[in-house]
């Protein structure tokens, strides 16, 4: 730990040796406001030489009017400042010597330009996708996705994602994309990551970063890449802030609302959020289990499972923040970002237990599974930002404490009954304590070094250390009490530390454009099952490279390659030995055993008329962690489920994505994906070879129609994916959505409908020696929301996201 701090210290001098010298050299520093003092963003800003005019410099200013010439010669000069909707000014001459190391020309103010005002109507709208060196951005603010939409539903909506039936999302076919959120992972189970999306709101979302390469820079986790959900943070000036609700139907009610507030001066930012998410859900599953025995080639008996299950999501979300501009170039934040909600459910089970060859009945079993779960979800970060000057010199830090638990009371309870519905064993019940407590401390530096317009530094240090544990216990019912199971509880605590660095060089000239970046990631973990007596440690040092090469043909035509080497931490709960009941006949337990699984990535990309994008890539997995089924050895009716090494992974694929405007009142993004997956698994004394090729279609689009009103018509096709040991039949899904803009455009009111035809059902078949699983599950997916939202205050300014350092790790827990 010691030479983790000295490392710390001695990174910290240089950084502040290189504040030293920027503050050290002359600069000239003003900002830009109009007549209300509301700052005028993105003027060009030219310095010149007096008398003769010769131009020395031009500039932007920023996104809050500042501005700043560095490493200004001494001489006379005069600053020339133009906007497109302000009249020009020239400001006095003014002189710098040698002793003079900053001439601050104050708030220049300008005049409206009312002539060109009366005559043009400006509408800035960014590309809903724009294609980056290492990522491509979906800009969802003002889209056709922007209301009417969960964060769960937006998701599976964006081209390229995929989202299983447990909560976990795959990039192009590839399963292991981390989830993030302002820049960090979330650091919840897939169940409670579903939860948050749930109730979260598209209206709260500007953009969607997808990174199936990502950089140094990020978190070397993720096999299959990166999905960013960036959330608004509004700048406007003085009070501003959106309010919104809406209230729809699928199987039961939804019903949902937010509040934005704002309130910025040039000194300080304050802002807030706080939604509500009300929904009553209603699933129903089928699933038939063939149980094999002595390797024959037909199962000896099968079960038949139905059931239906009813949660009712109550979330809460809020998050609090206040910018201090401590000057025209630093600023200090804090922020407090949680949530707290319930998610009780009530499940009905009925399992029928036969023969296979003459299909005679067993026996039938009749459970009902009732489950409380509850969460509290708290973030505290400190984030401080030092601009040098305004060619990207800057310094980053986060600070952050997450503190999340959540609690899951557990009851289920069966009857046994034969053919004729009499009860032929007694009673059986079991009752479930589940709690999780984890708390995470993160802390971050990045620093950027720009040498010259075209060749640029990024560096950093990361360290982060999570502690999680969970104490389950299980009670069951035996001569009409409940007494303590052992066999089943366990108390099981974890803590794992990461300390990382990374260098990150990109350079442009002519038409190439270059970035290489190398992350080293120690890793130190330690496990101790309490109820077991059992610890398990690991201690590693891993480096993943990364690289990326464009160039640009003509404005035209552009070609892009990439590489990247990434990690799959298997989650904490993945390394948590405890089961989880999901019925008296099946059951989930972690694996303490789990090693990472390590990923080669390759993608090559052609960017045509800077709109059309077709894509190539490739990718190879050692030390897969798939989710494998067996049966209990106590018990050959009970199967598990459990997260094994199963063996190697290679997937192929080509994509291309398609904006298109067909009219001025028409326009659409449409996105192919064709990609094969290859598994190398092996068992006992044999290697299974399995793959399946999928065929991924997605389709938006867009209709303008007069008097403000929208139409839009979307859907996704999935032809059916192989993963691991499981195969998923085809499904798809198409929706469609009014919308009218109201009150002078400050208001929307929208209807969408999700799932027209209930066509997004899984189907899916797993394979293992003993049992084979076939399953359906029909989720309530088909639903009709009327959303409202009205934007109200401030003048219209830049938008802006917070990020925190903690983000890469909350997705694991």
């Amino acid at each position: 730990m010691f030479h983790h701090c000295r490392y710390f210290i001695s990174l910290f001098l240089v950084f502040t040796l290189f504040a030293a010298y920027a503050q050290n050299s002359t600069t000239i520093v003003g900002r830009i406001i109009d007549e209300n003092a509301a700052p005028i963003p993105y003027a060009q800003v030219s310095l010149h030489h007096a008398p003769d005019g010769r131009v020395a410099k031009i500039i932007v200013a920023d996104s809050i009017g500042n501005f700043t010439f560095p490493n200004t010669s001494n001489g006379n000069y005069y600053v020339h400042i133009k906007n497109m909707t302000h009249q020009d000014l020239l400001t006095p001459h003014f002189t710098l010597s040698e002793h003079i190391n900053k001439h601050d020309l104050g708030k220049i103010m300008l005049q409206q330009n009312n002539a060109y005002l009366d005559e043009v109507v400006i509408h800035k709208r960014k590309q809903f996708i724009e294609q980056h060196q290492d990522k491509t951005v979906f800009n969802i603010e003002n889209s056709a996705l922007a209301d009417g939409n969960s964060g769960l539903e937006l998701l599976t909506k964006i081209p390229g994602i995929s989202l299983d039936d447990k909560g976990s999302f795959s990039l192009k076919g590839k399963s292991g994309a981390s989830i993030m959120i302002n820049g960090k992972l979330t650091y919840l189970s897939a169940d409670q990551l579903a939860n948050l999306l749930r109730s979260t709101s598209s209206t709260d979302i500007t953009k969607i970063e997808v990174m199936t390469n990502p950089n140094a820079k990020q978190d070397a986790a993720g096999t299959s890449g990166i999905i960013n959900i960036v959330l608004k943070k509004g700048l406007k000036q003085g009070w501003n802030g959106t309010v919104s609700g809406n209230l729809g139907a699928g199987r039961g009610l939804h019903l949902g609302g937010s509040l934005d507030l704002n309130y910025r001066t040039d000194k300080v930012n304050i802002f807030g959020n706080y939604n509500q998410y009300f929904q009553n859900l209603e699933y129903y599953n089928s699933l038939t289990r063939y149980f094999y025995k002595d390797s024959r080639e037909e199962p000896e008996t099968f079960a038949q499972q139905e059931n239906k299950i009813q949660p009712k999501l109550r979330s809460n979300n809020f998050r609090v923040g206040m910018d201090f501009y401590l000057t025209s170039k630093q600023t200090l934040g804090f922020l407090v970002n949680g949530g707290f909600g319930k998610y009780p459910k009530y499940e009905p089970t009925t399992n029928h237990f036969r023969n296979y060859t003459t299909k005679d009945l067993i026996w039938s079993a009749s459970t009902i599974t009732e489950g409380k779960e509850r969460w509290e979800d708290m973030l505290y970060n400190i984030n401080y930002n030092w601009k040098f000057n305004e060619n990207g010199h800057e310094l980053k830090v986060d600070v952050d404490f997450i503190d999340h638990y959540s609690k899951m009371d557990q009851t289920l309870t069966t009857q046994y009954s034969n053919e004729n519905q009499n009860n032929i064993r007694p009673l059986s019940s079991r009752i479930g304590d589940i709690p999780s407590d984890s708390k995470v401390y993160v802390a971050k530096i990045d620093y950027t070094l720009p040498f010259s317009e075209n060749f640029k530094l990024e560096t950093g240090w990361k360290a982060s250390h999570i502690r999680t544990e969970n104490d389950l216990r299980y009670d069951t019912l035996q001569n009409e009490n409940y007494v303590p199971d052992q066999s089943t509880s366990n108390h099981f605590i974890y803590k794992e530390t990461i300390q990382a660095g990374y260098v990150n060089i990109s350079k442009t000239w002519d038409k190439f454009s270059t970035q290489v970046g190398l992350r080293a990631e120690h890793t130190s973990t330690d496990g101790n099952q309490i109820t077991l007596n059992e610890q398990f440690s690991k201690d590693y040092l891993k480096f993943f490279p990364s690289a990326f090469l464009s160039y640009s043909i003509n404005n035209n035509h552009k070609l892009q390659l990439s590489y990247s080497y990434r990690v799959e931490r298997p989650s904490f709960w993945s390394l948590n030995p405890f089961r989880v009941y999901t019925d008296p006949f099946s059951y989930s337990e972690g694996n303490s055993k789990l090693d990472p699984a390590y990923e080669h990535a390759y993608e090559a990309n052609y960017t045509l008329a800077n709109k059309y994008i077709f894509t190539l890539n490739y990718a190879d997995r050692s030390n897969v962690v798939n989710e494998i089924i067996g049966l209990d050895p106590t018990n050959d009716q009970i199967t598990y489920e459990r997260p094994e090494n199963i063996g190697s992974f290679k997937n192929y694929g080509i994509s291309f994505m398609a904006p298109t405007q067909f009219f001025n009142w028409w326009t659409a993004t449409h996105f192919v994906n064709y990609y094969r997956n290859e598994y190398e698994i092996p068992q006992e004394d044999a290697l299974i070879k399995r793959s399946g090729n999928t065929l991924s279609l997605n389709t938006q689009n867009n209709f303008k129609l007069p008097k403000n009103w929208s139409i839009e018509i979307g859907g996704n096709y999935n032809s059916g994916l192989t993963i691991g040991l499981t195969d998923i039949k085809s499904y798809g899904v198409v929706y469609s959505g009014i919308q009218k803009s109201i009150l002078n455009k400050k208001a929307t009111i929208k209807l969408v409908v999700n799932d027209i035809f209930h066509t997004n059902n899984r189907r899916y078949e797993t394979i293992s020696n003993a049992v084979r699983l076939i399953g359906r599950s029909n989720p309530d997916s088909r639903t009709a929301i009327l959303s409202f939202n009205y934007r109200f205050g401030g003048s219209e300014n830049a938008t802006k996201k917070r990020s925190t350092g903690s983000e890469e790790i909350k997705n694991r827990l």
